[in-house]
C-alpha cells in the first residue's frame, strides 16, 4: 500500500507497485534503476525520492558446526547480530528485532547491554536479504536480540512482507516469533496468523520467574496462559513454550509437575534449551543426563517436549549469547 501510494502520486498504479515490491523483496535489488520491468521514467522518479536501505554485514564469524554469525551496523550506529544455521533439511536464520533489549532476563547476554533502539522493518528484513545464504534460508526465527512484541509495529510489518505473495512469499509455518508474552500485541499476533508463536516460560512459579524475567511483575505468565487457552492459531501453525534449563534452579521434578499442571489444556509443545553460558552470568547448564531426565518427566506427564541442541556456541551465536560487540 505504501509503494502504491508513492506510485499513485507519480501517475502509476498498483501493477507498478507490485512490480516494485517484486524487485525489492524477491530479487533484493539495491537501486530502482535495475528494475527493468518498470517504466524508465518511474524508475528515475523513485530513485530520486526513495532510498533502498539494504546493506551488507560488516563482520562474519563461522562456527565449527557450520553456523555463521553476522554483525550489522544500523544507520544510527548501533550493532545487531543474526545467525544462519544450515542443516540437512532446515536452513534457519535467527534474526534480531531490536539493538539490545529492555526485558532484563537474568540468563541472557543481550540483556547486559540494555536497550539501544527498535529496528525498522527494513533493518529486520535486511538480515535476510543481505546475506550470501539468502536463497538457502527456509526457516526464520525472531529469536535474536530484542523482544519482538516490544517493537510490534515493525515486526508485524516485516511479517506481512515476508509472507505476502507480493513480498517474499514465505510460508507462515516456516516463521516463528519468540516472545516473553506482552498481552495486547500477543493477542494481535495470534489473530494475524502470520507465524508460529514461541512463549518464553522458564519457570512455572511466578516468584521464581520474576527473578529470572522481570517482565513477570507487569505481565504475569498466568495471564499469558489464559490468553493461550482462549486464543488459537490456524491448524498449520504451532504454539510452543521455551524453557531455558538452569542447573539447580528450574530443573527439578517439582518444576516438571508444576509445568505440566499450568500447561494442561493448552495445545502446545515445549522446547527445552540448556543454558548457553556467557561471561555475564553465574547460572549454569544442567548435565545432559539431567536435561534428558527432565524431558522424560514432562513427556511422561503428557507434555510434548523437545530437547534442543544448541548451535554456534563457540562464536557466541547460540540462544541467549548475542551481544553485538563490534570488537568480537
Amino acid at each position: 500500500d505504501e509503494l502504491h501510494q508513492v506510485c499513485s502520486i507519480l501517475g502509476y498504479g498498483m501493477a507498478e507497485a507490485k512490480k516494485c515490491a517484486y524487485y525489492l523483496y524477491r530479487k533484493g535489488k539495491r537501486n530502482f534503476m535495475d528494475m527493468e520491468l518498470l517504466p524508465k521514467i518511474l524508475r528515475s522518479e523513485l530513485e530520486g525520492q526513495l532510498t533502498i536501505s539494504w546493506h551488507s554485514p560488516i563482520k562474519e564469524q563461522i562456527s565449527g558446526d557450520g553456523t555463521k554469525k553476522y554483525l550489522f551496523k544500523t544507520p544510527s550506529g548501533n550493532f545487531i547480530e543474526a545467525a544462519f544455521m544450515p542443516g540437512p533439511k532446515r536452513n534457519t536464520l535467527c534474526i534480531s528485532t531490536q539493538a539490545g533489549c529492555r526485558m532484563g532476563c537474568s540468563f541472557c547476554h543481550t540483556a547486559t547491554i540494555g536497550f539501544r533502539e527498535n529496528l525498522a522493518a527494513s533493518e529486520i528484513l535486511n538480515q535476510l536479504v543481505s546475506i550470501p545464504e539468502r536463497a538457502l534460508v527456509n526457516r526464520i526465527v525472531f529469536m535474536g536480540m530484542g523482544e519482538p512484541l516490544d517493537n510490534f509495529w515493525n515486526v508485524k510489518k516485516s511479517l506481512q512482507i515476508l509472507t505476502e505473495g507480493w513480498g517474499m512469499a514465505f510460508g507462515a509455518a516456516n516463521i516463528t516469533v519468540s516472545t516473553v508474552g506482552i498481552p495486547a500485541p500477543l493477542e494481535e499476533l495470534f489473530s494475524l496468523g502470520l507465524c508460529n508463536i514461541a512463549i518464553s516460560l522458564h519457570s512455572p512459579f511466578s516468584e521464581e520467574r520474576m527473578g529470572l524475567m522481570p517482565i513477570e511483575k507487569r505481565h504475569p505468565i498466568a495471564k499469558t496462559l489464559t490468553l493461550a487457552r482462549e486464543l488459537s492459531l490456524p491448524k498449520t501453525l504451532r504454539l510452543s513454550f521455551e524453557y531455558i534449563l538452569l542447573n539447580g534452579v528450574n530443573d527439578s521434578p517439582t518444576h516438571a509437575l508444576e509445568l505440566a499442571k499450568i500447561l494442561a489444556g493448552i495445545k502446545c509443545h515445549v522446547n527445552l534449551i540448556p543454558l548457553n553460558g556467557h561471561q555475564s552470568t553465574t547460572l549454569a547448564s544442567p548435565t545432559t543426563k539431567q536435561a534428558r531426565d527432565f524431558q522424560r518427566q514432562l513427556n511422561t506427564l503428557g507434555i510434548s517436549t523437545t530437547l534442543r541442541t544448541s548451535r554456534g556456541g563457540d562464536i557466541s551465536a547460540a540462544c541467549g549469547q548475542f551481544s553485538a560487540s563490534s570488537k568480537q
